[in-house]
């Protein structure tokens, strides 16, 4: 199974804001730092974890899965 997750960004700018923890490629940052992708396969996932403390927050994300 392959999980993907993408998370999207309206104000900010994830390369400036979160660093990738781990993951190698599963954990991307496109367009111009828009949109964070998370992927799982059945080896092994991947994270991120934001460069600055909020008191709070909210992240949407939207979830595939993918068939098989």
């Amino acid at each position: 199974m392959i999980l993907s997750c993408l998370v999207a960004a309206s104000a900010s700018d994830f390369n400036q804001d979160v660093e990738m923890t781990w993951g190698g490629d599963r954990a991307k940052i496109l367009k111009g730092g828009r949109l964070l992708t998370l992927s799982l396969d059945k080896f092994s996932g991947s994270g991120f974890q934001s460069k600055r403390e909020y008191l709070f927050g909210r992240i949407d994300i939207h979830i595939k899965l993918v068939a098989g």
